[in-house]
């Protein structure tokens, strides 16, 4: 019999301030909103350190805890993907959660900031550089800014089947490098706009917002659709033991 459980679908919470300067921690709704309209659950993802995490020099953020790591492990496999969205600042929490994701083979989208995220993991060392080209990539109310370029033989060329097509874009910095991912796509200006982990299921970072493109954009859809269906199939493989 077909089972017809949803995915569940993790994505990394943004701590910030509220307008009376409260810790909060954000889910974007965009991001929620593409879970939803594929028929997924969103569930976010939260740090634990009981922190300001905003006024806090990322170099005085405590080492997560034995506790803490195994508090994670215990969220992640309670998910059939993860999500890490754009945001500010990357975290120890948001790098634990994505290296054991990866461990584990569990989907991961990585988007803007989340792909930066995935490149600096495989780096292990700083591997971003502030966005110096002819084009602005911060126009974060621009339908499409630019055009990108897909490479072939790719999972995300499989997955588009286009070999060029327009983005969004909100950011100020770029992935300079990287080392066991593969470059899957790249801006106009040559900046790197894609990249993807081989021998994964589906490890993927995009540096533009796909989930704000979701309404009115088929190559969104069809990267989500893409995602979600790997999810489904770790989310059956989970029901069947």
């Amino acid at each position: 019999m077909e089972n017809n459980a949803k995915p569940i679908i993790g994505i990394l919470g943004t701590p910030l301030y509220d307008d009376e300067k409260n810790n909060i921690i954000a889910l974007f709704s965009d991001y929620k909103n593409a879970i939803v309209e594929k028929n997924c659950i969103p569930f976010m993802i939260y740090p634990l350190l009981n922190i300001d995490y905003c006024g806090t020099k990322l170099s005085e953020i405590p080492p997560l805890t034995d506790k803490e790591k195994e508090m994670y492990r215990e969220i992640v496999d309670m998910c059939d993907g993860i999500i890490m969205p754009g945001g500010y600042r990357m975290y120890n929490f948001n790098e634990y959660v994505l290296k054991y994701a990866i461990d584990k083979d569990i989907p991961v989208l990585g988007i803007c900031m989340g792909m930066q995220m995935l490149a600096n993991i495989d780096n292990q060392i700083y591997c971003l550089e502030a966005n110096e080209t002819e084009i602005n990539h911060r126009q974060p109310n621009v339908k499409y800014v630019h055009k990108v370029k897909i490479l072939n033989n790719t999972m995300l060329s499989t997955i588009i089947k286009e070999k060029e097509i327009k983005v969004n874009s909100n950011h100020k910095f770029h992935v300079s490098k990287v080392n066991e991912f593969k470059i899957s796509a790249y801006a106009e200006d040559g900046l790197i706009e894609a990249i993807e982990m081989p021998n994964k299921k589906f490890v993927v970072g995009v540096q533009w917002h796909p989930e704000r493109l979701i309404g009115f954009d088929n190559n969104a859809n069809q990267l989500f659709d893409a995602f979600v269906k790997e999810c489904s199939y770790v989310k059956n493989k989970r029901l069947e033991k």
